[in-house]
């Protein structure tokens, strides 16, 4: 008769190990898989772009005739992130959100090294194939994707543009406390796409992490995508990029010829006052526009915080009628003869 030896401590040690990896591993597959899903109410559609991307956007229809508002996400953010947002903006208005290449359903195949102009072109190409040529089209971009969408309406595609406490491509040369920041920001942003490969998406904290969305309705989307790993490698990506364009002082602003509104962080003006001066540089660079700040928000919860979205709706919309307004009003300037 046989006597079952009772495991050692070393083999109990790589047993819990390999158990919390398996764990990890199917985690971040279910996360992969989830994050590729459509937006519940908004039509699913791929593009091909010239630049060999095919992106994922998503429509949801308004009223006909009516204005469109294409919404471009941040760095390491998708489309999910302005589902809060879309939930409180007026049916009457048509909504198109997409995903960058890399992101959610969005397949990078560009043969080239990723630039700022790649995911701008590829902006360009989505709003041509869905978004209507019978009413104004509205360009909105939180974060990085302000940028990319100030960036965007340069091509005269758009009648007017909201920037969403948007990056500025000069401003770790203007802030000494975002250029702080930003070192830890690389830090993670080195070590997150091998921590997600792994499947350590699964220790992540989370909860703390995305505590600004607590109570929202996509929160349990966002913690997902936070562990899938096309997440942390497009963001990776898109930081590498856009990391060293602004510590050599990015480039100055295009001047667009449409209105250009900012919707602010309140803890952003709080903490660095500065980029108040940055954001008036946003709009100077159109014909027209201001700034609103959204009191009590953050960075991310100004897009993700049940308190703070329908805030940012409601500024949003605001800018969206003047634009409307100004658009009519020259749809009905009698016209020179020639």
């Amino acid at each position: 008769m046989s006597v079952l030896s009772k495991p050692t401590f070393p083999q109990l040690t790589a047993a819990g190990l390999a158990a919390c990896l398996t764990a990890g591993l199917l985690h971040r597959s279910y996360a992969n898989f989830a994050s590729r899903g459509g937006h519940t109410g908004f039509e699913q559609h791929r593009l091909r772009c010239d630049s060999g991307n095919i992106v994922t956007y998503h429509v949801r229809r308004g009223a006909p005739g009516g204005p469109t508002l294409v919404l471009e996400a941040g760095l390491m953010n998708t489309s999910a992130a302005w589902l809060l947002v879309a939930d409180h903006l007026d049916p009457a208005l048509s909504v198109l959100l997409y995903d960058r290449a890399g992101y959610r359903g969005s397949l990078r195949r560009c043969p080239e090294d990723y630039s700022l102009n790649e995911s701008v072109n590829d902006l360009l190409e989505v709003m041509a194939d869905g978004v209507g040529t019978d009413g104004p089209c509205v360009l909105a971009g939180h974060s990085l994707g302000g940028y990319l969408a100030h960036r965007a309406a340069a091509a005269g595609r758009v009648h007017g543009v909201v920037l969403v406490d948007p990056t500025h491509p000069g401003e770790l040369l203007h802030s000494r406390r975002q250029r702080e920041g930003s070192r830890g920001v690389n830090l993670t942003m080195k070590l997150g796409p091998w921590s997600a490969a792994l499947g350590a998406g699964l220790l992540i904290d989370k909860r703390g992490l995305f505590t600004y969305a607590e109570g929202s309705p996509h929160y349990r989307t966002l913690r997902l995508e936070g562990s899938a790993t096309s997440t942390w490698h497009t963001a990776r990506r898109e930081w590498d990029y856009s990391y060293a364009f602004m510590l050599d002082g990015g480039r100055p602003l295009d001047p667009i010829q449409v209105p250009v509104s900012v919707v602010a962080a309140a803890s952003t003006l709080r903490d660095t006052p500065e980029h108040r001066d940055l954001y008036e540089e946003y709009i100077a660079s159109g014909t027209g526009g201001r700034i609103v700040t959204i009191p009590g928000s953050t960075h991310l919860s100004i897009t993700g915080g049940v308190d703070h979205a329908p805030l940012t709706a409601r500024a949003i919309e605001e800018a969206v009628a003047g634009i409307v307004d100004r658009f009519d009003g020259e749809a009905h300037q009698p016209r020179e003869a020639a």
